[in-house]
């Protein structure tokens, strides 16, 4: 796991700086704390900066690396688990290797099948390769979007990193911000790829490559969700589920490092300890955060869950207790790391319990993709209700269902679940399940109304056909290549990365989605029950008790931070003199929500949270623009 960056001139001409190289990847230290590397090109048209975290072959693997003659450069960031598989069929069409590293598979591989190589790996990786002789750069995202990669172009400069900071702090003008992203990310907490909160920077999106040549900027897909009629059912789906799932558990235990797990106790982060424990043996650590009562956990609380997890399986359990105070205090560290935004308050004990973790680990593995793979999320089956509630004529749901609950505080879930249902497109029924607040409010908020048609676009091209009222496959598609990678793994990736911690994440083996994605939805969802097939996989495997438990999130209560220990900090970052300096957020509309919300009329935390946090975001890039000025003069 590490950080990568790099620059390629467009027009062939000018001179790439190693010491902007060295600047971007000073920025992303923390992804690698253990050493680094830079590589210029002959003429110096391009360059590529590393900072490595030392996972495999510690003292092989420095980057970047080159294949024998050097005439291919590989900077890299993430794992190829079946490096090993690969290595052996290079050898034996020729290649010679002087380390142990999947790095160096890489850049082999390419001499072979040049940007097709990443369709021969099974990892997570976001990758950038010189080559030489073509004089030509290649970058490509793993398969589901585990790993990072940003890319701007400015004038004749092509620059790349895993983090948008580095970016800006290598270009000559800060790009403006994008409205249509910030009214994306008030709605749904997150801008999608390929759009981020700024104009001129992208992200590349999962599964895409792009090679920059001659001075043109090519991109495209070469790997995308499978399409076709699923074809697995009962027990034979089970027992390959279950089958692949523990390959895809081994293959993420090759480490040269001392490895974990976070354990949560719920199915899936169970079912990888299971997993771990048959493969690995005794001596397993596992990770998991617990929150005292001034949080408001209550029921929620998963210690109890997680203990019996760890009993079952005899690992080594290490339990982090935090309190509100913890949480609030993490709040500045957690957005200087959020460069590509995310309003997603679990991000916070994401952090800490990694930075727990590495105090003993360098690798954990996560349970990220099972929700979204085999329907564990309780809209997945309120969703189906909408097949029942839309054939009601309108102004009888209205009398009956909308009315009752239309003014009465602490109802604003259920109100927006009847809207969702409500909705005819599919598209619209979607995106009103996940937005935040509703989108005349965002408009009033970002004022421009008309910026939120971008983001309806990206849904109503996925559902584009949907012929059903409700589509379950057709929603696991959508959050798929949505929510899961432009919030959830975001959150993943920056929180671990933070303190040098590689999350793995074997759900999202690119085979297991395949697979999962042959399953049908009455497999998965049966009425309100839910990732039914993947319970009946792990029977025997996980304690009755955790698969029989409804998912709980844990949900931090900052409708009542923002009325006390958050009340002072939101007050002065939302004041109207401040958003009017910024410019961000309209003074009257953003004021209206605090005021609503400090005089308990309606509960606006989630709202106030992603307005703060945009706030302190802007602030943090502000400073940080201010040293890098500075920097470029010295």
């Amino acid at each position: 796991m590490c950080g990568i960056c790099g620059e390629i001139r467009l027009d062939g001409a000018g001179a790439v700086s190693l010491s902007t190289i060295k600047t971007m990847a000073g920025l992303i230290r923390r992804r690698g704390p253990d050493a680094e590397g830079f590589y210029l090109a002959d003429p110096p048209m391009a360059g590529l900066g590393h900072r490595r975290l030392s996972i495999i072959d510690l003292a092989g693997g420095k980057q970047p690396m080159g294949n024998e003659d050097g005439s291919v450069q590989v900077s890299f960031n993430g794992e190829i688990y079946n490096f090993k598989e690969l290595r052996k069929d290079l050898v034996s069409r020729g290649h010679e290797f002087r380390t142990d590293s999947d790095t160096e598979v890489i850049a082999h591989q390419y001499e072979e099948d040049g940007p097709d190589c990443a369709l021969k790996f099974n990892g997570m990786f976001a990758l950038a390769i010189w080559d030489q002789k073509s004089r030509s750069l290649f970058l490509a995202r793993d398969r589901l979007g585990i790993k990072p990669l940003y890319y701007a172009v400015e004038g004749a400069r092509f620059l790349f990193a895993s983090e948008i900071k580095p970016l800006l702090a290598a270009m000559e003008r800060t790009p403006e911000i994008d409205p249509s992203s910030v009214w994306a990310y008030l709605a749904v907490q997150y801008a999608p790829t390929p759009r981020t909160l700024f104009k001129g920077i992208s992200e590349l999106g999962p599964g895409r490559r792009l090679v920059v040549s001659d001075g043109e900027v090519k991109e495209d897909k070469y790997w995308s969700l499978p399409q076709g009629p699923p074809d697995l059912r009962g027990r034979e789906a089970e027992e390959e589920l279950l089958e692949l799932l523990s390959d895809s558990v081994r293959l993420r235990l090759i480490a040269d490092v001392p490895l974990g797990a976070f354990l949560s106790g719920g199915i899936d982060s169970t079912t990888l300890v299971g997993l771990m424990r048959r493969h690995k043996g005794e001596g397993l650590k596992t990770f998991s955060v617990d929150f005292q009562a001034d949080l408001g956990a209550g029921e929620v609380n998963e210690t109890k869950w997680s203990s019996l997890a760890a009993r079952t399986f005899a690992t080594e359990h290490h339990s982090l207790t935090v309190s509100a105070r913890d949480m609030i205090d993490a709040l500045p560290e957690v957005v200087s790391r959020l460069d590509d935004l995310i309003a997603d308050p679990a991000v916070i004990p994401t952090y800490l319990v990694s930075r727990f973790a590495r105090q003993s680990v360098t690798v954990a593995l996560s349970g990220e993709g099972g929700d979204e793979l085999f329907g564990g999320y309780q809209r997945y089956a309120l969703g189906s209700l909408a097949t029942y509630y839309r054939p009601i004529p309108g102004p009888l749901r209205r009398l009956l269902f909308e009315a009752p609950f239309a003014r009465a505080p602490g109802m604003r879930r259920v109100r927006k679940g009847l809207r969702a249902i409500g909705e005819k497109d599919p598209a619209a029924r979607h995106l009103a399940w996940l937005l935040v607040m509703p989108p005349d409010l965002i408009g009033s908020i970002t004022g421009d109304p008309a910026a939120g048609r971008a983001t309806l676009d990206i849904f109503r091209d996925l559902f584009a056909g949907q012929k059903k009222t409700f589509d379950l496959d057709r929603t696991l598609r959508t959050d798929l290549v949505t929510w899961l990678p432009d919030d959830l793994l975001t959150k993943v990736d920056r929180a671990s990365m933070a303190v040098g911690l590689e999350a793995r994440v074997p759900f999202l083996d690119h085979r297991m989605v395949e697979l999962a994605l042959r399953i049908p939805p009455e497999e998965k969802i049966k009425r309100l029950g839910r990732k039914l097939v993947l319970k009946r996989a792990v029977k025997g495997l996980v304690p009755e008790a955790i698969s029989a438990r409804e998912k709980a999130g844990f949900t931090l209560p900052l409708d009542a931070w923002f009325r006390k220990e958050l009340k002072e900090m939101v007050t002065d970052l939302l004041s109207p003199g401040k958003l009017k300096e910024d410019g961000l957020l309209d003074p009257v509309a953003a004021g209206g929500v605090l005021t609503e919300h400090l005089s308990g009329r309606e509960n606006q935390g989630q709202a106030l949270f992603s307005m703060m946090l945009l706030e302190m975001w802007l602030d943090d890039i502000k400073r940080d623009m201010v040293n890098w000025k500075a920097m470029r003069k010295d």
